[in-house]
């Protein structure tokens, strides 16, 4: 059984354009959760793709995804959040 990338609970597979993680709630069929995803590669990908994909976290339609054995970080996203909260905290003196 496949793992969440973010978050390691399984995941039921296959993994289709909407899937998301029962626990996280993260989307699974995206770039950064594909075995292909590659920064360093043309359009980020170590397949031959013809358009980028813009947004790396977010949904898409690729037919090369492979999900990702490897454990990522927290996205852009999450830690802005996280900062948020901070703050907010921070702010009030939670």
């Amino acid at each position: 059984m496949a793992k969440c990338p973010y978050c390691r609970t399984e995941v039921s597979t296959p993994i289709h354009h909407s899937s998301e993680c029962p626990k996280c709630a993260k989307s699974l069929h995206t770039c950064r959760c594909c075995s292909f995803y590659s920064p360093d590669s043309h359009y980020g990908c170590r397949e031959s793709i013809d358009e980028p994909v813009w947004d790396k976290d977010k949904q898409n339609f690729c037919d090369y995804f492979r999900l990702t054995d490897k454990s990522l970080g927290p996205s852009k996203e999450d830690e802005r959040a996280q900062k948020s909260r901070e703050a907010l905290a921070n702010l009030f003196n939670f």
